[in-house]
């Protein structure tokens, strides 16, 4: 079962897959919920005045209906487990396990673990107080699930389980071609925020443009560039060297990794960077800052170049010596890192490891 508004319509292909969607029309809207309330009200009354009651706590009427009419379908279509897929969805749903002893599932990713209590202590708080409670975690990396043992998760209740890449990625691999023409391609995908460390890459290429090194250097983004990193390229004097990229489809972003000559990536906090993954199954060196669950795949010198957090000079460095590798010695990392990701981050076998903590949720 699937709940939740639907973006973008999905063909899943399944028939053991069902949608119960709550609407954008709030009309449709209206409707649904009034026919699932009857539903809820007569198979399980007290759980509709739960429902009707959380809802109350929002401070007003049109934030009160919004969460009633997104709580009203679980409860009515009542799930055996409810998996939640951002640690941060508990402030909104905890009380499913709290109040109405639903099995929970909680997936560690990210931001949700690695920062957000920080800068929110409330959120902290409430890790604290539902983790204990919570009857299993699907963590994306070993390292995520350490960060959030800090906040008294049993350990034994935790399965890492990567994130899958699909089979066509895997299958687009090409063996590791040196270019020896100029500039060297240098290439990051992420979106500005203090958190993917991108300063830290713009210093890195005052540094080599310091050092005379002809580099070109493009930052694919979700958003638009904000004024703090268009002000540094501009005082850095880096116009010529640095491309600001957004809006790229999929087909368009493998294209532009394929044709360059590293992908960097300096992100201060992660789980595991899918954009590192799809770059090792394509075949393109990698670097990457030693951050959380990044040091589980690149492994350095063997499956990438691993650099140190908030290292301007360490990554200049690394870009250099990746510059100067030789052929045979890329295409041997490059190898190493294509038969990671193909054994660790298989889709079949991840659905798999699903499938055996979904099983263990319900014997306990």
């Amino acid at each position: 079962m699937l709940f939740g508004v639907i973006n973008e319509k999905t063909d899943y292909n399944s028939t053991n897959i069902k949608l119960y969607r709550t609407p954008h029309s709030h009309v449709t809207n209206l409707l649904f919920t009034v026919f699932r309330s009857l539903i809820l009200l007569l198979k399980r009354p007290k759980h509709f005045l739960i429902i009707f009651n959380e809802s109350r706590r929002y401070p007003n009427l049109y934030e009160k209906w919004i969460w009633f009419s997104k709580f009203i379908p679980i409860a009515t279509y009542s799930p055996d487990i409810i998996h939640f897929q951002w640690a941060r969805d508990l402030d909104f749903y905890y009380f499913f396990k709290e109040k109405l002893g639903y099995k929970v599932i909680l997936s560690l990713r990210g931001a949700h673990i690695n920062y957000t209590p920080i800068i929110e202590p409330r959120i902290a708080d409430l890790y604290r107080q539902s983790f204990p409670l919570i009857d299993g975690f699907h963590a994306v990396s070993k390292a995520i699930a350490v960060e959030a043992s800090k906040y008294g998760l049993d350990m034994n209740r935790v399965s890492v389980i990567r994130s899958a890449l699909q089979p066509a990625i895997i299958e687009s691999y090409q063996p590791f071609k040196k270019n020896e023409t100029k500039p060297f391609k240098i290439i990051s995908i992420g979106r500005f925020h203090w958190i993917k460390g991108i300063k830290y890459a713009i210093d890195a290429c005052r540094i080599l443009k310091n050092e005379g090194f002809d580099f070109q250097f493009t930052y694919v983004a979700s958003n638009a560039i904000d004024q703090e990193t268009q002000f540094q390229i501009e005082q850095l004097d880096l116009k010529d060297e640095i491309n600001i990229l957004t809006a790229l489809d999929q087909s368009q972003l493998f294209n532009l990794i394929r044709g360059s000559d590293v992908l960097l990536l300096t992100s201060l906090a992660e789980g595991i960077a899918n954009v590192v993954l799809e770059a090792m199954a394509l075949g393109v060196p990698v670097i990457s800052t030693d951050c959380e669950g990044m040091k589980e795949v690149v492994i350095h010198k063997t499956t990438g170049w691993l650099v140190p957090k908030r290292d301007a000079d360490a990554i200049s460095k690394a870009i250099l010596e990746v510059s100067q590798t030789s052929e045979a010695d890329l295409e041997s990392i490059t190898v190493n890192a294509y038969q990671l990701v193909k054994k660790e981050f298989d889709e079949a076998d991840n659905l798999q490891k699903f499938h055996a903590l979904y099983q263990r949720v319900l014997r306990e």
